[in-house]
């Protein structure tokens, strides 16, 4: 066989090649858009046309329903998991991709682990909107921000959660810093807690709801060291150290929830839920005493109906402390 034979051979090889790879390849070259339904892109056209993410169900001052809840469920209902995904990972749209991710992590699906892993290197602000607020957030936090709105809602495999938390508590926290109010829902994994104490040695004030979850003995001073300076610092009641002892009421920490207390009823406004939480952490002579003036508060700024209504949903699953009986049966229950 001469050289010219062969050539000719080999070229005629190559290109059935390159037509069978053309043909088999057309499928898979489809656009995206191409195999959704009608009403799938309905509801993404939708988002597009969005210009923040509705965070809560009621936005604005009138607490109206959000639309994009409406979108959302249509996209749900017309999309494949594998289909939202990919709208998850690469829609043009964030506030798109945000949903997409959100509706995943509802049906607990286990690749809202790469998303996620995805989102946290992505720092482009976008707008969302809670209640009446409207405001901007990095692509990543808002990430987070969506995972953490839906926490308590979500039917998340404790598997699936620990990862999110872990991915979240080293693959941002760790390098962005530790929020506050980022912690509130963690549990107190052993792989976090060198990092916990190595940030509560810092001054991190935003450790501390973590932090007393542990409930380690050794721990006490660390926590009181921080307690003091919040004090110091805020003069008040802080959210961060009222979600802290109410995790661990140790009585190393009353001290601050007196001191604490006292000092907050004394503003004109203040938030009565971080007051309520540290007089219900420690009944005793003195929370009695402050807690009854919120119990029988008049006037336009009176906390009396948040007192009952904390008291009330608080001992459904607990008994009423002995010191607090009298009051309860009083203010509490007469009011059922």
């Amino acid at each position: 066989m001469n050289y010219l034979v062969l050539k000719q051979r080999f070229y005629l090889v190559i290109s059935v090649l390159t037509l069978i790879g053309l043909g088999s390849g057309y499928g898979s070259c489809t656009k995206f858009s191409d195999r959704l339904s009608d009403s799938a892109m309905v509801a993404l056209d939708s988002f597009h046309h969005c210009q923040y993410m509705a965070l809560s169900r009621g936005i604005g001052y009138a607490g109206r329903r959000s639309e994009q809840l409406d979108y959302a469920d249509q996209l749900s209902r017309h999309t494949t998991v594998e289909q939202l995904v990919e709208i998850a990972n690469t829609d043009t749209s964030r506030i798109t991709r945000l949903w997409a991710y959100r509706i995943l992590l509802k049906k607990a699906d286990k690749q809202v682990f790469d998303i996620l892993k995805q989102a946290l290197k992505d720092t482009t602000h976008v707008e969302l909107m809670s209640g009446c607020s409207r405001f901007e957030e990095p692509y990543n936090r808002t990430a987070i921000s969506v995972y953490r709105y839906d926490g308590n809602e979500l039917k998340l495999s404790n598997q699936l959660r620990f990862s999110l938390d872990s991915l979240i508590f080293f693959g941002y926290m760790k390098n962005k810093g530790f929020e506050n109010g980022l912690l509130m829902d963690f549990k107190p994994h052993k792989i976090y807690y060198a990092t916990v104490i190595e940030e509560a040695d810092k001054g991190n004030y935003a450790i501390l709801p973590l932090l007393a979850q542990y409930k380690n003995p050794n721990d006490r001073q660390r926590i009181n060291k921080l307690l003091k300076a919040l004090l110091k610092e805020d003069g008040i009641c802080s959210y961060e150290a009222s979600d802290a002892i109410s995790n661990w009421n140790d009585p190393a920490f009353e001290w601050y929830a007196k001191a604490a207390c006292q000092a907050t009823i004394k503003q004109e406004y203040y938030d009565a839920d971080e007051v309520l939480q540290l007089l219900c952490a420690y009944p005793a002579p003195w929370s009695y005493q402050i807690l009854k003036k919120l119990l029988t508060q008049k006037g336009d700024y009176s906390y009396s109906d948040t007192a009952k209504d904390y008291l009330t949903e608080l001992y459904k699953t607990r008994p009423v402390p002995p010191i607090f009986k009298p009051l309860y049966d009083r203010y509490v229950a007469r009011k059922k």
